[in-house]
């Protein structure tokens, strides 16, 4: 998401409060562009593939959406999850859990490297805000588990007066905010009566895991949770020095 009002370029991960970062963006500025849905308004030769659904730092300059002296000069900014509870949080929100449990989500159904949604939802976050070699991109990564702090410091650069994020796209265990929609409504009710659904859905993301499928996501995020300073149970330590914030 690109903000030529703030002159900052969002870097949205899924499944950690992007969509409410990018609610309150367009709420409070004008100008902002977002660059999957204006990519037929590029020139034909920016248009030699289609653009991932979820645009990495490195695409908005691949695809021509910005040129380097406005890539360099504007403030970028992302934020990331612990990966454990990032995954349970995509289960819950792609309502796999009417289908079967989250082990068997993670061993036999997990998404494959493809230009879709489903698996752009589950890319490690580093390479979201660094380029091949593993130089980071972004001037600011923030917490999803700090969110209102961490999104105070971007407002405070931003000039934007701080305020509370709306809360959009929450994966909830049984008990769900009824949508406007009919569909929508009568999921939400198919999820309250469903005994699978309730039997694989729990309060807390880390009961969804035994030691074999704790140790499969750590495998498959060591790098997330070695730049970004996670453990298991949350927050383990300072971010590697690799991750320097430069606000």
């Amino acid at each position: 998401m690109i903000s030529h009002f703030y002159k900052c370029i969002f870097i949205h991960i899924p499944k950690s409060a992007g969509t409410s970062i990018k609610i309150l963006l367009s709420q409070e500025g004008s100008n902002v562009g977002y660059p999957v849905q204006n990519y037929l308004n590029l020139s034909e030769r920016h248009r030699f593939e289609p653009p991932p659904p979820h645009m990495r730092a490195s695409d908005y300059l691949k695809y021509g959406f910005v040129n380097v002296s406005t890539f360099n000069a504007y403030y970028k900014f992302a934020f990331v999850r612990n990966p454990w509870d990032r995954i349970v949080s995509e289960y819950k929100f792609r309502r796999h859990s009417h289908r079967y449990d989250f082990k068997t989500f993670l061993f036999q159904h997990f998404p494959v490297p493809s230009w879709s949604d489903e698996y752009c939802h589950i890319i490690p976050q580093f390479h979201y805000i660094a380029d091949e070699q593993e130089n980071l991109l972004v001037d600011f990564v923030g917490k999803y588990e700090n969110l209102k702090k961490d999104f105070d410091t971007v407002c405070k650069k931003l000039g934007i007066s701080q305020a509370d994020l709306p809360h959009t796209n929450k994966s909830k265990s049984i008990v769900r905010e009824f949508q406007n929609t009919p569909l929508e409504v009568l999921k939400n009710l198919r999820d309250i009566l469903s005994i699978k659904y309730r039997k694989n859905n729990f309060q807390h993301y880390t009961e969804y895991y035994d030691e074999e499928s704790k140790g499969y996501v750590a495998e498959l995020y060591k790098k997330d949770i070695e730049i970004f300073g996670y453990n298991f149970e949350g927050i383990s330590k300072n971010p590697s020095p690799a991750l320097q914030n430069r606000e």
